[in-house]
Parts: structure tokens; C-alpha cells; sequence
């Protein structure tokens, strides 16, 4: 009576590696002797069982072309020093060419399946990572820009502040008189409440110059 197939014989790439290990170098190639065995024991194998694997699907990854030692193992029983096989496999031992080409082709495909799932999870975050980065560094641009834009218009104010006889009030914002009292004497003028707004790129509001010579004399260089 024929074995059942399989109904998923699962191959997981990053557990099992069952017949993916084949290939890939999870076991050894057989030495000469082994293949020499090998050799001898398909001879004796039923036709059924033997054959090449010209008929089997192609793999998608090299790791996953793991046919000829499927149906090596089918056919003999030999696992070639690779455990996985007798594991996953060992039920199936002896049956028929067209089922061992069956279960094969099962092991072939979902190895190729799982690689390709990984790639293009791989693909993906690759990709996120990327967007993230080229985000990342045109948010630094912008930052960098922006820095150096603010650090150029309080160095205009400080020039500009500077050359009437003031000095910059980080805390209002303006330009503060330097002068103490009231040189003119007149009431209201105390040059403590004498100041000059700034343009936003740093320069003195001319505007307000004829206000503050009027109202504050004596407490600026206008």
C-alpha cells in the first residue's frame, strides 16, 4: 500500500534547514566511499524508486536543489550523515518513483518558498531602512540650515546693536540702551526703558528711530 504523501513537509529556513542544510553545507558532501556505497545500493533499489532527477522541478536557490539527495534517501534509506533526513523523511522510505519525485518536488519548493519569503522580508526592511536614513538626513539638513540661519541674524544684531551704543536683551528680544539715567533730564526719558526692535534678519527697525531719539535722548549713538 502506497504511502500518503506529506500534506507540508515544512522546511523552515531558519529552523529545520532540512533539505535547504543539504545543499548549503549544513552537511557534509559524502566522501568517495559514501558515494561509492550510495552507488551500489541504488542498483539494487526497486525501478520505481530510482531514477535521475531530470523530471524534478528546478530550484529557485541553489541551496534548495536538494532532489538527487531526496531521492537517494527514498530509494536507499542512506541519509548520507544528514539526521533531518530520517526525521522528516524516514516514513517515506521505499516508495514508489512517481510518489519519492512527489515528495521531492514538496521539499524542493517550500525550501524555495521559505528563501523567498526571507528575501523579501530582507527587501523590505533594507528598504525602510533607507527611507528612515534619507528622512533622517534631510531632517538634519533643515536643523543644520535653520541653526546657522538663526546664529547669522544674531550676529547681525549684535553689530547692529552694538554700533548705536546698546547691547542685545536675549530675554525681550530687542536692543537695550547701555546708558545710565537720564542724560537729557527730561521726564520719562531714563534710559533704562530705551530700546530699539529688530528686523527679523537682525537689523534695527529704522521705524522706530525717530520714536526713540524724541522720547530717549542721549540714550543711543542716532
Amino acid at each position: 500500500m502506497a504511502h500518503p504523501l506529506p500534506s507540508r513537509l515544512f522546511l523552515s529556513v531558519l529552523g529545520l534547514m532540512v533539505t535547504v542544510g543539504m545543499a548549503s553545507g549544513c552537511s557534509q558532501p559524502a566522501t568517495p566511499a559514501q558515494s561509492t556505497a550510495t552507488a551500489a545500493t541504488l542498483t539494487t533499489a526497486t525501478p520505481a524508486a530510482a531514477g535521475t532527477t531530470a523530471d524534478l522541478v528546478k530550484a529557485l536557490h541553489p541551496r534548495c536543489d536538494v532532489g538527487e539527495k531526496i531521492l537517494n534517501y527514498l530509494a536507499t534509506g542512506d541519509n548520507g550523515g544528514d539526521p533531518q533526513l530520517d526525521v522528516l523523511l524516514s516514513k517515506y522510505v521505499g516508495v514508489g518513483r512517481p510518489q519519492a519525485r512527489a515528495i521531492a518536488d514538496q521539499q524542493i519548493q517550500q525550501c524555495d518558498a521559505d528563501l523567498s519569503k526571507q528575501e523579501a522580508a530582507q527587501a523590505s526592511a533594507a528598504a525602510a531602512a533607507q527611507a528612515s536614513a534619507s528622512a533622517a538626513a534631510v531632517r538634519a539638513s533643515q536643523d543644520a540650515d535653520k541653526a546657522a540661519a538663526q546664529a547669522a541674524v544674531k550676529a547681525t544684531q549684535e553689530k547692529s546693536c552694538t554700533a548705536i551704543g546698546g547691547r542685545v536683551d536675549a530675554d525681550w528680544g530687542w536692543c537695550a540702551s547701555t546708558v545710565q539715567g537720564n542724560p537729557s533730564g527730561e521726564p520719562g526719558s531714563d534710559c533704562a526703558n530705551a530700546s530699539l526692535a529688530f528686523n527679523q534678519d537682525g537689523t534695527l527697525a529704522e521705524w522706530a528711530f525717530w520714536n526713540t531719539k524724541r522720547s530717549y535722548p542721549g540714550c543711543f549713538r542716532l
